[in-house]
């Protein structure tokens, strides 16, 4: 968002005749924003208007010094407004109070290109790139934003750099999507910066020589290449010290980890334990985060309501940067979860999923996936229409250079459909064995050397058990009394023996390190593991079942469910 507005007014303002150069912070030494010593080294080079661009609402003592030095500053920005506003000569701010609602939902890029178009660029000259950072930053695509990507997708083709970089991505002849946007582009614009210099991702944007910007664009494929390793890295690293099985609150230190991965690396474990993180890093006296949350938990109002404990912060609902000094770090975690307790005492309320209907996979047609394009594009507060799916699962393997991806396919007796499931590379195992499957997938049109099929992309797959025996199942794991024992029994129909078991524990056991899920699992493995919960040979949290270290024999013959089913 920061580099798109950047390139933006400075193509504005050159337009203009002005005398203008750009200043991109180090995410690494200085963090995010305004900061005393970039005020000050500005200032010594003559600086004589400071703009700032998706940050400056809440660098208020920054401002001050600007103007004690001799400069004149203006505010451009989108992030939530303190109590004041700082002492600029214009505050250009999509979160004003007095704002619509639907002025408030505009990215960075947004406000600089409305800006510029004040100035007297036609919108034309700046939507792409508002439409990109409207994407990459994940904004609420309803109202005028809508209209922004709309729009700005049409235009795409304009932005020579953004060109250059589909095509190193070996994205040439396919389709520009806000998908695109948001999967291919995005992550190495972003790595400019999380890796390094962002300044490189502005001079790939407004270079005019074509061999410079394959040479940046090349940098940035590269550089996002080393950001994946280096978040795994991390995401392992953050994982390690991670001892509760469900936080309220991850907050979390790491003396070398890259401040421009942390954010991505937040926002994976906030998808995995559906709870607000923040990490920071450092080596010094101060550490400087960046945070992601839930729908339940506002990150900003979070941040505000332990102020006290911080330097300096700023963001949004759901994403938020901080400063804090090592002292006060431990104090600002316990007060902050015990903040979330208080609120959510019972833990946060599972998250509804909602999909559109049931359908079978005859209707899983071309013809759909076109009447659907027309309701594009997708993304916050739009998302695609998920379909009740369900079939036998097949041909299921990994898919993508790291092994990360799913493939596989689902069948009934009419057609079969094709399935991706991006970041399902670890399931892989336990679903191959769960044969008829139930699933909530997206559909989309594929072309692959000229030919056009359709494929559904996985949000959610699950065994198509019963619901009797999975709710049976949940009830059990939640309190193993007799009559929950007795419902799994009737619900059951499957024959248990103790070899069986024996033989489902082997096949999963690899997987039981790292979890195994409750709905990756066919009928007979299902009811194995409901039988080696009961005797303590599992433990399950959170939908997943994990081994436990055993140091004495357990007999699976003493348990109730056992008796009951083989008898």
């Amino acid at each position: 968002d920061g580099v798109c507005a950047t390139t933006i007014l400075l193509r504005a303002l050159k337009k203009r005749g002005a005398d203008v150069s750009f200043y991109i912070p180090s995410r690494e030494e200085e963090g995010y924003g305004m900061h005393e010593g970039s005020v000050r080294l500005l200032a010594s080079k003559g600086i004589k208007l400071l703009i700032t661009v998706d940050n400056g609402i809440s660098a208020h003592e920054e401002t001050d010094l600007a103007k004690a030095l001799g400069m004149r500053v203006v505010v451009t920005d989108h992030h939530r407004c303190h109590d004041s506003l700082p002492h600029a000569e214009a505050v250009v701010c999509a979160t004003r109070p007095g704002q619509t609602e639907d002025a408030a939902r505009l990215c960075g890029a947004a406000v600089a290109m409305f800006l510029a178009n004040q100035l007297g660029d036609p919108f034309e000259d700046h939507l792409a790139l508002a439409a990109f950072a409207t994407v990459a930053d994940v904004m609420p695509l309803i109202g005028t934003n809508r209209t922004i990507v709309a729009k700005g997708l049409r235009l795409f083709r304009n932005e020579p750099g953004l060109n250059m970089l589909f095509s190193v991505a070996e994205q040439n002849g396919r389709p520009v999507t806000e998908t695109t946007l948001s999967f291919i582009l995005a992550p190495r614009i972003n790595a400019a910066g999380r890796m390094g210099d962002a300044s490189r991702a502005v001079r790939l944007l407004t270079t005019e020589d074509p061999a410079e910007r394959r040479s940046l664009a090349m940098e940035l494929d590269s550089e996002n290449a080393a950001r994946k390793a280096e978040e795994q890295r991390i995401l392992l690293d953050a994982e390690s010290m991670i001892d509760q099985e469900e936080p309220v609150l991850i907050m979390l230190h790491g003396d070398d980890w890259n401040p421009g991965v942390i954010g991505i690396v937040a926002s994976r474990l906030n998808d995995r334990y559906r709870c607000p993180v923040l990490l920071f890093t450092g080596e010094g006296e101060t550490f400087h985060g960046s945070g992601r949350s839930i729908p339940e938990v506002d990150l900003f109002a979070l941040l505000s309501a332990h102020a006290d404990y911080l330097i300096q912060f700023g963001g949004h609902l759901l994403a938020a940067g901080a400063s804090i000094e090592r002292t006060r770090f431990e104090a600002c975690r316990n007060a902050m979860e015990q903040y979330l307790r208080d609120l959510y005492p019972h833990g946060y309320p599972e998250e509804p999923v909602r999909y559109e209907d049931a359908i079978p996979l005859s209707e899983c047609s071309l013809k759909l996936c076109e009447e659907l394009e027309l309701l594009a594009p997708f993304g916050e507060q739009n998302p695609e229409p998920l379909f009740l799916l369900s079939g036998e699962l097949t041909g299921v393997s990994l898919m993508g250079k790291d092994g990360m991806h799913l493939s596989a396919l689902l069948q009934d007796d009419e057609r079969r459909l094709r399935l991706v499931g991006f970041r399902l590379g670890p399931r892989v195992r336990p679903l191959t064995r769960i044969g008829k499957a139930e699933l909530l997938c997206t559909l989309k049109k594929n072309v692959f050397r000229d030919t056009v099929s359709v494929n559904g992309y996985i949000a959610q797959i699950r065994s198509a058990v019963t619901p009797a025996l999975l709710t049976a199942a949940e009830s059990f794991l939640e309190r193993p009394s007799d009559d929950a024992v007795g419902a799994v029994r009737d619900a059951a129909r499957c024959a248990v023996t103790e070899d069986a078991i024996r033989r489902d524990f082997s096949f999963l056991r690899q997987d039981l390190k790292r979890g195994v899920s409750l709905y990756d699992l066919n009928e007979p493995e299902l009811v194995s593991m409901l039988i080696l919960y009961e005797t303590g040979i599992l433990r399950f949290s959170k939908g997943m079942f994990y081994e436990i270290p055993v140091t004495e024999k357990k007999m699976i013959q003493n348990g109730r469910l056992y008796s009951l089913m083989c008898s």
